[in-house]
């Protein structure tokens, strides 16, 4: 596995915050009791208005877009000033908490755990647990387990601290079963974009992830950073080298950690640096 596990140890742009670092590194070296805490600050949009939250959805979904990376959700007027109680014993009501979605919550847990230096990653794709049938966009994270040598999956938003096999789909799994036939489409329900082309942003926020570049929902989509073509492009648009090109990124997703380096490669084939904002 070569050391790749080490490169997660240490925050990226978007997982490194300017505000609250001890108060986060200070939390029990505990995945439960970080995801509790964390349970703490935000909230779901959706489990916000099954709790009879009353707040503008629209609204919401606006200040999540606008969330982009950790130092943004802390940034959060509920969630700064729920931290600056400066107690890691946070007690709250859902109408107190931020109300962000299922990328936020996994930027957080990042970062709280690379700040104490432990191998943590975020993945984009696809939850079978969330809507009967039907594959969800969803983010979770994976943390090495250093005992096992493999990558643990949790779910800090669903409060999941154990993904079965089949639980969650990377989207490049879901990308691959799509072009194979081996999935209904209809399975797949939309996120930004609809059927391939949804799968296809999935997939290359996935790779993001993975770079720790933890490009969060519309970032491309609003241009605060250039997109690359590959991630404009409808798929219909690509030629046939860019359609092999993500079929081959799709696959080494899979296999991160053995792949690391062709990956990297193929990674820079589509989006490079100055595509990348970095966390200002």
């Amino acid at each position: 596995m070569k050391n790749t596990p080490d490169f997660y140890r240490t925050s990226g742009p978007y997982t490194n915050p300017r505000e609250f670092r001890k108060l986060l590194q200070s939390l029990p070296d505990d995945n439960e009791q970080t995801v509790r805490f964390i349970k703490m600050l935000l909230i779901h949009p959706l489990d916000a208005k099954s709790s009879n939250v009353r707040f503008n959805y629209k609204k919401a979904l606006r200040s999540g877009v606008d969330h982009r990376s950790i130092d943004h959700i802390l940034a959060n007027p509920q969630v700064h000033a729920l931290l600056s109680l400066n107690t890691i014993d946070l007690q709250s009501e859902p109408s107190q908490r931020g109300i962000l979605s299922c990328d936020h919550h996994a930027v957080l847990f990042v970062t709280i755990l690379r700040l104490k230096g432990k191998a943590v990653r975020a993945r984009c794709g696809y939850a079978t647990y969330l809507v009967p049938g039907k594959l969800t966009p969803h983010w979770i994270c994976e943390v090495y387990n250093e005992s096992k040598q493999r990558w643990d999956s949790i779910d800090p938003e669903q409060i999941k601290f154990r993904l079965a096999k089949g639980m969650f789909l990377p989207a490049g799994k879901v990308w691959l079963d799509a072009q194979q036939g081996a999935l209904e489409r209809d399975q797949v329900l939309p996120d930004y974009r609809s059927g391939l082309d949804g799968i296809k942003y999935r997939l290359l926020n996935d790779l993001n992830a993975l770079m720790k570049n933890e490009l969060l929902n519309y970032d491309w989509m609003l241009k605060q950073a250039k997109a690359p073509r590959l991630f404009s492009r409808l798929v219909s648009n690509l030629s046939e080298d860019e359609h092999i090109l993500l079929d081959i990124l799709a696959t080494l997703s899979l296999d991160a950690d053995v792949q690391w380096d062709y990956l990297c490669d193929q990674y820079t084939s589509y989006v490079h640096p100055e595509n990348l904002q970095t966390n200002k």
